[in-house]
Formats: structure tokens, C-alpha cells, sequence
């Protein structure tokens, strides 16, 4: 993989689940503020909620599991 490969952002779509997103990001409200997301399991990893039920949102808090 390539220098330029890297640092590029990866974003998995993850049926019924969170979109994933791996690599440099910045998430901002409707007013253009940033938003810090929630300390994650995995460094570098941010988790947007994508079924609707995250008492968190924009953020996934796992709420598609039950």
C-alpha cells in the first residue's frame, strides 16, 4: 500500500450497525462546531450511529444490539 493509501479516512457501512470510521475526522454539529467523540475501543476509530436508537447520537452506543 502506498504512503498516500494510509492516510487516507476508511468508513465502513455496517448493516443494521454503525458506520465506522477509521483515520483522521472531524464531526461537527449543525452549527459548525466540533463535536468530541466518545473515548473508543480502538484508538483512531470513530463509531456514528446508524440505526437511530443512540441515546448518543451522532454517536453509536450500541443500541442496535437490543
Amino acid at each position: 500500500m502506498s504512503d498516500s493509501a494510509h492516510s487516507l479516512t476508511k468508513i465502513t457501512w455496517k448493516p443494521a450497525g454503525p458506520l465506522i470510521i477509521e483515520g483522521p475526522v472531524i464531526i461537527l454539529d449543525n452549527e459548525g462546531n466540533p463535536v468530541e467523540p466518545p473515548p473508543a475501543k480502538h484508538p483512531g476509530q470513530v463509531k456514528l450511529c446508524g440505526c437511530g436508537l443512540s441515546k448518543t447520537r451522532p454517536f453509536c452506543d450500541g443500541s442496535h444490539k437490543r
